[in-house]
């Protein structure tokens, strides 16, 4: 997300360098939807993991398999996520909480993990690669959209900890994840380069 911002990679991939001054203004009312991947869900589904929303989060999807978190705060550098990731089982849960999305040469999805209640630790959960087609930017919002994420070896260690095999093997596509916010007030050249960026 930008790992999210992944909203506010939409901006990081359509800004020239002598724009980012005016792109790097704040990044408000968005939210970010982590999707579960077609094989992901079927691997936690046959382990019985379950998928699950806590704080300001919200569970949602067709199929209960996508986890919606609202966007507190972001630029073209991050995106603060508000409420957290819960993957459980009858017994164990692994909780993600304090999500960060970051873009830079290494973009990623931080949070703070913690295992069945012990005390959370930092760790770089996903990574991805934003590409040009998913960065949509109109008048007034900027989008990322099916931008694929891929499971940390971090991440897989951690979910191997707290269920004895991890469901989803490092490298793995766990999460599609979609952003959205509104679009930063620009100049009106500015806002039309980016504009004609992306036509």
């Amino acid at each position: 997300m930008t790992g999210v911002a992944v909203v506010a990679a939409a901006l990081a991939c359509t800004v020239t360098p002598a724009q980012a001054g005016e792109a790097a203004k704040p990044i408000k009312n968005g939210k970010a939807e982590f999707c579960l991947s077609k094989p992901a869900a079927k691997q936690l589904a046959k382990a019985k993991v379950t998928l699950a929303a806590t704080g300001a989060a919200r569970i949602t999807g067709k199929q209960r398999q996508c986890v919606s978190l609202p966007l507190v705060e972001g630029t073209r550098d991050y995106a603060k996520l508000q409420g957290g990731v819960t993957f459980r089982d009858k017994d164990d849960r692994l909780d993600l909480t304090k999500i960060y999305n970051y873009v830079n040469k290494s973009s990623r999805t931080q949070a703070h993990a913690s295992v069945n209640r012990a005390k959370a630790q930092p760790v770089r959960f996903l990574t991805y690669t934003i590409k040009q087609e998913n960065a949509k930017v109109t008048q007034k919002q900027v989008k990322a959209v099916n931008v694929r994420t891929v499971l940390t070896p971090e991440g897989e260690k951690l979910l191997k900890k707290t269920f004895g095999k991890s469901p989803v093997r490092k490298g793995g596509h766990l999460f599609t994840l979609n952003a959205v916010a509104d679009m930063p007030k620009l100049a009106p050249d500015t806002l039309g380069d980016l504009l004609d960026l992306l036509r």
